[in-house]
């Protein structure tokens, strides 16, 4: 197997931003478009979900449709936006912001790998075998598990993954590392930063009950003060809403315009297997039901390791969307579950090596694709 330096980190995701950016740029001036603006690559950053996330920053939650989007991420990007006067352009704000907050993710796991008992941003604890081990890649196939999921070319996009996935990791690691506090208070914001965040604050409050040694009653103790930060947290947004639209479930009225849920545990299930009678059955979808399954080995790994948590967070973020009856959005909703592509891509590392390259070069092959889709306006979620 291929041991994961620190420097490898770098080197990997600057010839990745390379490679899109040789995608990208060509592909917005001169491939035709689906989308009906004039060919210029500034308007790659506002396609799909972007283009919302730039209407919120620019003008707030005006019209039903913006409201299903969470709040943190647009909010930071006005805030930044207004010093350097772009307030006009969030698009290119937001591109540049998360393109930093990935480059921080990958300084972090740079770190775990250089000294996994001392990363940053995290008070010193006195256990010196604090188990970090699922949160970074213990190969080389696992770091490029994750920087070749389809869809993470939105990692340097106008939209919320780089913030969430970093806000994740810090709150993983300030749990396992004891400090149940900041690990609550980081999985808080990520729940104010897309749906996912409240299956990761369940999965900290967990973690940290589950590592807050073998008194019940101090587990319980930690386990419900992680939940209650959070949802103090989370409780800004269903506030807001009340407040400005009388209805503080108004951002869920409004996912649930993108979606004709399943009718029964029959129909979720079923969604799989395109039996769903919503379903859209198409070549391309295909690939995101294989890449679903894929998902569920990476879950069974996570159990087999015993890690609890985050078998707890990924299975949650797995099953929930079977309630929309379609599974379109797997490249992108299963990009940010780190531990489960790390040891996922780890466990492909085993393989034989003829399996192994040719499970990554159709992994590769299908997220350049993808990343070309984007820069035209195609679904590449």
């Amino acid at each position: 197997m291929t041991t994961l330096r620190p420097r490898t980190v770098w080197r990997t995701a600057a010839a990745w931003l390379a490679l899109h950016a040789a995608i990208w740029l060509p592909a917005a001036r001169y491939a035709r478009s689906h989308y009906p603006w004039p060919a210029d690559a500034r308007n790659v950053l506002e396609y799909w979900d972007a283009w919302h996330y730039s209407l919120i920053s620019r003008f707030g939650y005006e019209g039903p449709v913006r409201w299903a989007f969470y709040p943190l991420y647009p909010m930071l990007v006005r805030l930044l936006a207004w010093p350097l006067g772009l307030a006009t352009h969030p698009e290119v704000v937001g591109t540049i912001f998360s393109t930093l907050l990935f480059a921080g993710f990958c300084w972090l796991q740079a770190r775990l790998l250089a000294a996994p008992n001392a990363p940053p941003f995290v008070a010193p604890d006195t256990a010196p075998d604090v188990d970090l081990g699922a949160l970074r890649p213990a190969t080389l196939w696992g770091w490029l598990c994750l920087l070749c999921w389809p869809a993470a070319w939105v990692f340097h996009s106008n939209h919320t993954e780089s913030l969430f996935l970093l806000l994740s990791l810090l709150a993983l690691v300030a749990a396992r590392r004891g400090h149940w506090l900041a690990a609550a208070a980081f999985a808080g914001l990520c729940a104010l930063t897309r749906n996912q965040g409240v299956f990761l604050a369940f999965a900290v409050a967990l973690d940290g009950a589950l590592r807050a040694g073998r008194d019940w009653r101090r587990r319980a103790l930690v386990f419900c003060g992680s939940g209650l930060v959070s949802a103090a947290l989370y409780a800004c947004w269903p506030a807001y809403q009340w407040w400005r639209a009388g209805d503080p479930l108004t951002s869920f009225h409004a996912q649930a315009q993108f979606y004709t849920p399943a009718a029964s545990l029959a129909q979720a299930v079923a969604s799989i297997w395109f039996a769903n009678p919503s379903s859209h059955v198409t070549w391309g979808f295909y690939f995101h039901h294989v890449l679903y399954l894929a998902a569920h080995v990476a879950l069974a790994l996570l159990l087999l390791r015993r890690e609890w948590a985050l078998a707890c967070y990924a299975a949650l973020s797995l099953w929930v969307p079977l309630y929309q009856a379609h599974l379109e959005n797997t490249y992108r909703y299963t990009v940010v579950l780190f531990p489960a592509l790390f040891v996922l891509g780890d466990g492909a590392g085993r393989l034989p090596p003829a399996l192994r390259w040719a499970l990554f070069g159709g992994l590769f092959s299908l997220h350049v694709l993808c990343t070309y889709y984007y820069a035209v306006g195609e679904w590449a979620y």
